[in-house]
């Protein structure tokens, strides 16, 4: 008689999964992990159950789990866009120091990055013009362009030139 008893609860934990498994595929996750854990504790003499309960619970604690999304701050975007640069994608780093220069247009940072960026791609004029006002609100930035390599490909243009060793007409 004792063995009718636990082939009847077995069955029904049977058919409970299959419930939870139901919830989850209609991703209806907070009840499906609800009918998992039920089923992990009352049928804990079930090895085989109670494994494929916790693994469809890990699928539902995983498909529920928080997105973290990157910050849209100044100092998440600037590292974005530093990250870009530096994989090559100049026109992404520039659309993100865009972006970053709308929390602060005066960030001297940001403007200096862009200016590398512009000089990466090519664009003399707009990385002096970036470098410049950089220069504008910390006259140091000017000796770390000197040796920048983000530079190089800019280096002999005269508009840069006049910013490193700027004349009385210059920066």
């Amino acid at each position: 008689m004792a063995q009718k008893k636990e082939t009847k609860d077995y069955d029904q934990a049977v058919v409970d999964f299959g419930k939870a498994v139901e919830a989850m595929n209609a991703e209806r996750y907070d009840e499906a992990r609800k009918l998992f854990n039920e089923l992990i504790v009352s049928v804990n003499d079930e090895p085989g159950l109670v494994e494929r309960s916790r693994m469809y619970l890990s699928v539902c604690d995983k498909k529920t789990a928080e997105v973290i999304t990157p910050g849209t701050g100044l100092d998440d975007v600037y590292h974005q866009a530093v990250m870009a640069m530096n994989s090559g994608d100049t026109e992404g780093s520039i659309r993100l120091l865009d972006q970053a220069l709308q929390h602060d247009p005066t960030s001297v940072r940001v403007l200096y990055a862009r200016s590398s960026a512009w000089a990466l791609s090519g664009n003399a004029d707009a990385a002096v013009r970036d470098l410049r006002q950089a220069i504008a609100g910390d006259p140091t930035i000017r000796f770390q362009a000197v040796n920048d390599a983000d530079f190089e490909r800019i280096r002999e243009e005269p508009a840069f030139i006049d910013i490193i060793e700027p004349t009385t007409t210059g920066a």
